[in-house]
């Protein structure tokens, strides 16, 4: 007479033996997508029944093996090599079969780090985050669109200073301080525009200087801001300013904290993204 424990077990393991039946057959030559699917539906019933059965014992390993080995036809590395450690930790020991789908997992990784992305579908390279997409691609947009505007900015420059010549005679110690901080500030807006410029080619390029060069971009426009705002706020403070040139300088700090606020963001994003180290390679 056989005992409810042993019955238990031995319906187990004749069901085990079919799921890696179809196993097999799903992967022997041309994968069969609709079979594996059925495999993985039999395996999640297997697990709701027996995952946590104690009866079962050591021999639930053959579950997370096997659900291993579907993640990694899948091509779900990731979760393969999580499964199988569940198979080792469940069994108690290592074993055979799965070092050798270890092995295996190691090896496709170490070609797939090395792999070029020319050569990638393009499912395999946001699978790996590579290519201007996510935050990445929104950082980038904002680049182009602060180009455009710093472009547009310029061209207020020319009517500025002919406007301050104009009250020179009015107004000669304020025109005299003002000048050099707005010719600063002109400067430091075309070497903005032109350094953002070589920022989106150096993206584009995938370049691994890219990553620096953001940095540099970023930060400088937040220091160069910030210089910019309190050079010229202690100016203004010096003399009795209309409404409307106190309002612009209201809207030059808007601008000088949005620049902190931006290096303060997309600094450290640089520094520890994952699509930036996968992306900017060459």
């Amino acid at each position: 007479m056989q005992l409810p424990h042993s019955k238990t077990r031995q319906v187990y393991t004749e069901q085990i033996k079919i799921v890696e039946t179809n196993l097999r057959d799903a992967t022997s030559g041309e994968k069969d997508d609709a079979l594996l699917d059925q495999v993985q539906k039999r395996l999640d019933t297997l697990a709701k029944k027996y995952q946590y059965n104690e009866e079962i014992g050591a021999a639930r390993y053959k579950m997370y093996e096997l659900q291993a080995l579907v993640h990694y036809f899948n091509g779900e590395d990731d979760d393969a090599l999580d499964f199988i450690n569940q198979a080792i930790e469940t069994r108690g020991e290592s074993y055979a079969r799965a070092e050798k789908l270890k092995v295996q997992l190691r090896t496709k990784a170490h070609a797939s780090t090395n792999a070029d992305p020319t050569t990638m579908t393009k499912q395999e390279r946001r699978k790996k985050l590579i290519g201007l997409e996510g935050w990445l691609a929104f950082f980038v947009v904002g680049i182009g669109l602060g180009i455009v505007l710093g472009i547009f900015n310029l061209f207020s420059y020319p009517s500025t200073f002919s406007d301050l010549e104009s009250i020179r005679n009015q107004s000669p110690d304020f025109v005299s301080a003002i000048m050099p901080a707005l010719e600063f500030e002109l400067i430091m807006n075309v070497g903005s525009i032109l350094l953002a410029i070589w920022l989106l080619f150096l993206l584009a390029k995938h370049q691994k200087f890219a990553k620096s060069i953001a940095i540099i971009y970023l930060a400088s426009s937040a220091v160069f801001g910030l210089m910019d705002y309190t050079w010229v706020s202690s100016i203004f403070s010096n003399f009795n300013l209309s409404s409307d040139v106190q309002s612009e300088l209201s809207s030059a700090a808007g601008d000088t904290g949005r620049s902190i606020l931006a290096a303060l963001i997309w600094v450290p994003y640089f520094l520890v993204s994952k699509r930036v180290k996968a992306t900017l390679t060459k």
